[in-house]
């Protein structure tokens, strides 16, 4: 007999399938701002809302060991009223928060500074877990709370807490989803922690598995080289358009083909779309090998998706 499917199941699935859609379209590469779109890609989850994220070593106790990284994203709901002949209409309408918005950024710089995470991801088993904030101990009405002190900027009537391994040594992505319109239950965890294994792919696809050096992230410069690049652009073109030398554009592509492991351009704009799993880099710290040379395997793959790290 088929079971009939309730709205909120429909609403979770919904849910799920934009945040999945969101997580595949995060960069394969370490941008700078990485942490925010990952940020943004999760708010799909729970709407209105705010998201803050984190990449950092985190011991058993919630300690922060290492930070490498951290992001903030948020949408609010606005009433749009428009006029149709003689008649007006009115709907609801969701905006996102402009990233220099002082109330993210008071959330952004309380995670970006704080010691420890005031919850344990440890505390749930699995190398991933979302749940509300209730069930790590964090009372969202006690105004003392570490958590809650980091989201003072908002009245909470709702939080979600997540984490999901993406290194040894308790290298992990934590995901913070606050919500001063909505509470958020267990059905908001359960949408949150089912891509939370497709979240780990993807950050592992751009950040490795190790904890990544400042060097190896891209620099603003170096992201703006590289959108340019995967439009099949030369150096010489790219100098043109960004009123730049193409002696300074070049020296911006070696750095980019020794931060992403690729001897060849098409090896840099594969690995740069997540289409490819490179071998490292066969050069040293001269020029990236010429493009006479021989032609790279690429093995393609649906992008979002990376290997199993190799023991």
């Amino acid at each position: 007999m088929m079971q009939t499917v309730t709205r909120e199941t429909m609403q979770s699935f919904r849910a799920v399938a934009k945040a999945s859609e969101n997580i595949c379209a995060l960069p394969a590469v370490a941008t700078q701002d990485w942490c925010d779109r990952a940020a943004q890609a999760v708010l799909a989850i729970a709407q209105p809302a705010v998201a803050v994220t984190m990449i950092a070593q985190v011991d058993e106790r919630g300690v922060v060991v290492r930070q490498e990284a951290t992001g903030v994203a948020g949408v609010y709901v606005a009433d749009v009223t428009t006029n149709v002949g003689r008649q007006a209409a009115s709907a609801s309408s969701l905006i996102a928060i402009d990233p220099n918005d002082a109330n993210l950024a008071q959330v952004r710089t309380a995670l970006a500074q704080a010691r420890d995470l005031g919850w344990q991801p440890s505390g749930l088993s699995g190398s991933s877990k979302a749940a509300p904030a209730e069930r790590f101990g964090v009372n969202i009405l006690d105004a003392g709370n570490s958590v809650v002190k980091r989201w003072s900027a908002y009245r909470l009537q709702g939080l979600l807490l997540a984490a999901v391994s993406i290194g040894p040594s308790g290298r992990m992505l934590t995901i913070e989803l606050g919500s001063s319109n909505v509470a958020l239950g267990e059905s908001e965890a359960a949408a949150l922690e089912a891509v939370l294994p497709l979240l780990a792919k993807r950050a592992t696809l751009a950040l490795g598995t190790d904890a990544s050096e400042a060097s190896h992230w891209l620099t603003s410069k170096e992201q703006m080289i590289l959108q340019h690049l995967l439009l099949g652009k030369s150096v010489r073109e790219i100098a043109e358009e960004l009123g730049r030398s193409p002696h300074t554009v070049h020296d911006h592509v070696k750095s980019l083909h020794r931060k992403l492991n690729a001897s060849r351009r098409g090896e840099l704009v594969a690995k740069a779309l997540g289409y490819t799993e490179l071998k490292p880099a066969q050069f040293e710290d001269g020029e990236p090998a010429g493009e006479d040379g021989p032609t790279p395997t690429i093995h393609v793959r649906p992008a979002g998706r990376s290997s199993e790290p190799k023991a």
